[in-house]
């Protein structure tokens, strides 16, 4: 009996030292906040690849019926005050804060992580982007709405004569930024990061505003193409990053009165 005893607290020692040093290299070890799969990291590739690159197709289509000139009468109460806007000077500001914007928010996870552990999440981040333009590139083809350069003379008429100014729902720039920003938030927000991660939100969101306010200004989008943006990319920046945080436990049940599988999950 004794020498049961003396095993088993032997055992549970073991056991306790066992796990205390198991814990204390995985707090040592950098970590990730999100989780890949090839299940589910290579679909989410492919798909939003394979939707992405109808951009290289968009010469093979046609401009806009009301090319060179549309009517404004056309266009809805909300968005008719800009119709007619150009501004190539705005153009290259909505370029350029894009960039900045795409770019500088996913940095924060590398300042945090370093970048042995930053490149899983950073990947993270890039699917929310790429699931943003896979959406929104054939919602472009599909809807085939003319941009506001188109009811008015001033812009060029290389700007208004070719299919990518029927390209104007929805803004793909602010869709994208925002996207990013918002799965680089979460991101930060499950490492226990919640300074960094108001801070990257709000830079974020600062600088997607910055691009919706450039792209209206440039006769690219409408008020509404922005906000719709806004939506989209809020919506795929949340969900992408769900999918590679979401444990599901499949379990079987069995008993006198009934059988089944039981289905356990939390985000």
């Amino acid at each position: 009996m004794y020498r049961s005893r003396a095993l088993v607290i032997v055992a549970a020692a073991v056991a306790l030292a066992a796990t205390t040093a198991s814990r204390a290299a995985y707090a040592s070890e950098p970590r990730s906040a999100y989780q890949l799969s090839l299940d589910l990291d290579v679909p989410v590739l492919l798909l939003g690849g394979s939707l992405s690159v109808s951009y290289f197709l968009m010469s093979e289509t046609e401009a806009p019926s009301c090319a060179p000139r549309c009517n404004r009468a056309n266009v809805n109460p909300f968005d008719r005050p800009f119709a007619g806007y150009f501004s190539a000077r705005w153009q290259t500001v909505g370029d350029v804060a894009t960039a900045a914007t795409l770019v500088l928010v996913p940095v924060a996870l590398i300042v945090d992580e370093g970048v042995r552990s930053a490149w899983t999440d950073v990947l993270v981040v890039g699917e929310s982007v790429l699931m943003t333009v896979a959406v929104q590139a054939p919602a472009s083809y599909a809807v085939g709405r003319p941009r506001p350069r188109l009811y008015g003379d001033s812009a060029p008429l290389s700007e208004r004569e070719g299919a990518n100014a029927g390209r104007s729902f929805f803004s793909g720039h602010v869709a994208n930024c925002v996207a990013a920003t918002i799965a680089t938030t979460r991101a930060l927000r499950r490492l226990g990061r919640a300074g960094l991660a108001w801070t990257t939100l709000a830079v974020g969101l600062a600088g997607s505003a910055l691009v919706g306010v450039a792209r209206v200004e440039a006769g690219s989008h409408f008020p509404s193409d922005v906000l719709i943006g806004f939506a989209v990319g809020t919506s795929i920046g949340m969900a992408v990053p769900a999918l590679h945080t979401l444990n599901l436990q499949a379990t079987p049940l069995f008993g006198p009165q009934t059988s089944g599988l039981a289905v356990t999950g939390a985000f």
